[in-house]
This record gives C-alpha cells, sequence and structure tokens, in this order.
C-alpha cells in the first residue's frame, strides 16, 4: 500500500499532546510511519512536501519533520499535468498547496 502524508499529518507527533484527539491522531500517524518502515507499506513523499517543509519557522520542528519523513521510497515532482490539475481543484475553494498535495 503506498501512503502519501501532508505536513499537518508529519507535524501532528510534535503538537501538544496534552489534548486527547491530538495524542490519538499523533499515535495513528506513527503507527503508519512504523508500517512504512518496516516495509509493509510505501511512504510517498512529494516536492511540494519538501517546499513545505523547508518553509517551517521552527527549526526544531523542521528537522523532526525530515526524521519522519526519511523512510520515503518514492518522491512524486512537480510537473504540468499535476500544477493544471491542482488549478482544477483550487476552483472548488481547495487552497493551492493542499491542491497540489490532492492532484
Amino acid at each position: 500500500m503506498k501512503i502519501y502524508l501532508d505536513v499537518c499529518c508529519l507535524n501532528r507527533p510534535f503538537d501538544d499532546q496534552t489534548q486527547n484527539k491530538i495524542r490519538i491522531e499523533s499515535d495513528a500517524i506513527l503507527a503508519i510511519l512504523s508500517k512504512c518502515i518496516s516495509g509493509e507499506w510505501k511512504l510517498i513523499s512529494s516536492e511540494v512536501l519538501d517546499i513545505e517543509i523547508k518553509n517551517t519557522p521552527d527549526k526544531w520542528r523542521r528537522n523532526k519533520v525530515y526524521q519522519l519523513y526519511k523512510p520515503a521510497k518514492e518522491k512524486i515532482m512537480l510537473n504540468d499535468k499535476i500544477i493544471n490539475r491542482a488549478i482544477e481543484i483550487q476552483s472548488f475553494g481547495i487552497k493551492s498547496f493542499d491542491s497540489l498535495h490532492i492532484a
């Protein structure tokens, strides 16, 4: 199974874990990543993820997110087809980075 996690997912384990919802979501993300590390599932990365992670202002968090992202075995690069599809998706009210992830 191929898995694609956006930056919000990759950041979740570093959010305030005192909130039950955040802790449950973090546990789920870490369980998914564990399956990817073990080779059961395949983590997919993208050029869009690289850009978003590089824009993370907190250096400590940025480095931690990169560590979670390391097991990715395949990278999707931006191309005209993806950009055009993202533009179509934006017409439904989806924000630019989110539309690129979906495309």
